[in-house]
């Protein structure tokens, strides 16, 4: 068993090279308006009266390692990825694929696509 004397020294923190800057870095420019785009690329991306806002609509499909997910807007505004599988808005998902999500309600089957 090794004695503690015989351990070569700790490792310790170098010191900062000189001439370093002692603050820490900062972005040499900000934008004046956080968050907000053109009045041109604002209109440009909203288009109205696409989705339904009433009732659930189909926003988002995605497929990855995982499998597929459908991303939903429900009527009361919240959004919710979901699987097959899963229950959301009173039914239970069946399906998604390319075309769009399928789920069964009240023993019928509803099929959600993407707004074009």
């Amino acid at each position: 068993m090794a004695d503690t004397w015989d351990i070569d020294d700790p490792l310790r923190p170098r010191l900062r090279p000189t001439g370093s800057t002692d603050g820490r870095l900062r972005p040499e420019e900000r934008p004046d308006r956080l968050g907000q785009v053109s009045e041109a690329v604002a209109s440009d991306a909203t288009h109205l009266n696409v989705l339904p806002l009433d009732r659930t609509a189909l926003i988002g499909l995605f497929d990855g390692p995982k499998g597929t997910a459908a991303l939903l807007r429900l009527a009361d505004g919240t959004v919710v990825k979901v699987q097959p599988g899963e229950a959301v808005d009173g039914g239970r998902v069946t399906a998604i694929d390319l075309q769009g999500l399928r789920m069964q309600r009240n023993g019928e089957e509803v099929v959600l696509t993407l707004p074009s």
